[in-house]
């Protein structure tokens, strides 16, 4: 991955060299001018660096050249070098002493291995300093003494296996870390001494299995922190407990089995543990976080869940728990979360939910239930969404009979919004089986009934009653069809944004038979001569 991006910086580099105005002489070939202030070179011929460097020139940028060594002196006013896939795998201590002025250095993408201490003396205006993707395999205590102005450090992509003590404990001013891809086993708050200012720490895909819990007291600053994709199983109590100001901590991708209450400081607004294996989660693991935006549980072994889990997460706005082996939601699981927009919950093995899951979520747009265990939703489910929102709903195994038709008639009302529509198809009874459920007709939606064709055929229909909140209440014949021993009855409605429909039936034993059904239809939908079928 590391070799691609370098990869990718080349081409883009090469790409400008076309683009270099002629006008500009700055020195012999290999070497061309970019503008009246950079100069780009770029040649495998090339083995060392340009010995006169014109004094209106600020910026050097060496790309894909033959240098192996940097064992001369150089002297120029240049506040930056970049030294970009090149075949260094040599840097003398004097070579930057002549460079006072540099205020960025870059050496990445080469077969560096080492640094001597002295290297940077000379380089007190530093502010960034570049040593990204290449063999560097130690960092001698005292190589980076001198550069006090320094903000920006990156060292990832490299071989480190250990930081030799306090080695950035003179980087007064340094606010980014990078120490992604390396090969380190731990860190501690030695290691991270004296960085008081330090607001963003990169940690990804090293090999640290366990942090003590004083890890990070040095580092009071720190607002983003990332530890992905180590080996890390459990986060000791307090190791979070000095960073007041953090906002952004990921812990993707690594081991974590269980959380402990008051992990997590307060301030927090984005939290990511996607990509471990926590099975359970305490009804106060998420205690006090009242700040929290964004939380990523998906891809974890959750099965269970606390109905008062979230209840602190009132400014909630994306969850994400899809991939966890979800059976079933408490109804009053998602209840404080009145800012939610996103729930991904696709690819559990929820079997079915409550009609209410989400009746206080009147901010939610995008909704992901697909590849679970579904066969039907209760009616009203979708009512409190926006239509104008997202949701997926294919790959379950839906059961096309008469409890699907309030579905049926959702996606029909709001098709535009849900993704792979087509999709949504019945997994049985056995005649639909593979169907597309938006592709049936709504009288195939009918349910099996044990009674006998005889029995059915002697109840007959007495009244409907239909209501509306805009109308009195009003009697109508309506259409009685009897198919499979289901009894289906079909009205014909001019108005519908609020309608109620009661129907009472009399059997020839002097059995009573009642059904109530109320609907409120989204408010600008029009309903001109809609049928509306009740099935018993």
């Amino acid at each position: 991955m590391q070799e691609k991006m370098i990869s990718l910086q080349l081409v883009a580099f090469l790409l400008l060299i076309p683009l270099i105005n002629a006008n500009h002489t700055c020195s012999p070939p290999p070497c061309q001018c970019f503008s009246e202030t950079t100069m780009i070179c770029s040649d495998d011929h090339m083995k060392a660096l340009p010995e006169h460097i014109p004094s209106q020139i600020k910026t050097l940028i060496v790309v894909a050249s033959g240098i192996s060594k940097l064992v001369s002196r150089l002297n120029s006013t240049l506040t930056k070098l970049v030294l970009l896939n090149n075949q260094v795998h040599t840097i003398s201590p004097s070579t930057f002493e002549g460079m006072v002025g540099l205020e960025e250095l870059e050496i990445s993408g080469s077969p560096l291995m080492s640094l001597e201490t002295g290297t940077f003396d000379k380089q007190e205006n530093l502010t960034k300093l570049f040593l990204n993707n290449n063999k560097l395999r130690t960092l001698f205590p005292g190589i980076f003494d001198s550069l006090e102005k320094l903000e920006v450090l990156q060292l990832k992509g490299n071989v480190l296996s250990s930081i030799n003590g306090p080695l950035f404990s003179k980087l007064y001013n340094l606010q980014q870390l990078d120490l992604s891809f390396n090969y380190l086993s731990s860190i501690d708050a030695e290691q991270l001494s004296g960085l008081n200012r330090l607001k963003v720490l990169h940690l990804d895909l090293n090999q640290i299995s366990s942090l003590p819990a004083d890890s990070f007291n040095a580092n009071p600053q720190l607002k983003t922190l990332s530890l992905r994709g180590n080996k890390i199983i459990w986060l000791p109590r307090g190791i979070f407990a000095q960073l007041n100001n953090l906002e952004e901590l990921n812990l993707r991708g690594n081991k974590i089995e269980e959380l402990t209450t008051g992990l997590f400081p307060t301030c927090l607004k984005r939290l990511n543990l996607k990509e471990n294996a926590l099975d359970r989660l305490n009804s106060t693991t998420f205690d006090g976080l009242q700040c929290l935006t964004h939380l990523d549980l998906s891809q974890n072994k959750i099965s269970q869940l606390s109905s008062d889990l979230f209840q602190n997460l009132t400014s909630l706005q994306h969850l994400d728990m899809s991939e966890n082996h979800l059976v079933e939601i408490p109804s009053t699981f998602f209840k404080s979360l009145s800012l939610i927009k996103v729930i991904h919950l696709q690819k559990n093995k929820l079997r079915s939910i409550e009609d209410d899951l989400f009746s206080e979520q009147e901010m939610m747009s995008q909704l992901y239930l697909s590849e679970n265990s579904l066969q039907s939703v209760p009616y009203g489910f979708f009512d409190p969404l926006d239509y104008q929102g997202l949701v997926q709903l294919q790959g379950n195994p839906w059961h096309c009979d008469c409890t699907l038709q309030y579905l049926y008639e959702w996606l029909n009302y709001s098709g535009n919004s849900l993704e792979n529509l087509s999709q949504i198809s019945c997994a049985s009874p056995e005649p639909l089986k593979g169907r597309s459920l938006i592709s049936l007709d709504k009288e195939q939606l009918v349910c099996g009934n044990n009674r006998s064709s005889s029995t059915t055929s002697n109840i007959s229909l007495e009244t409907i009653e239909m209501t509306s909140n805009t109308t009195t209440t009003t009697r109508k014949e309506c259409t009685l069809q009897e198919a499979n021993g289901a009894i289906s009855i079909q009205c014909k409605l001019t108005t519908c944004p609020h309608m109620k429909l009661e129907v009472h039936f009399h059997s020839p034993d002097g059995r009573n038979v009642s059904s109530s059904m109320e609907k409120r239809w989204p408010q600008n939908y029009q309903c001109f001569n809609t049928t509306v079928t009740l099935t018993l």
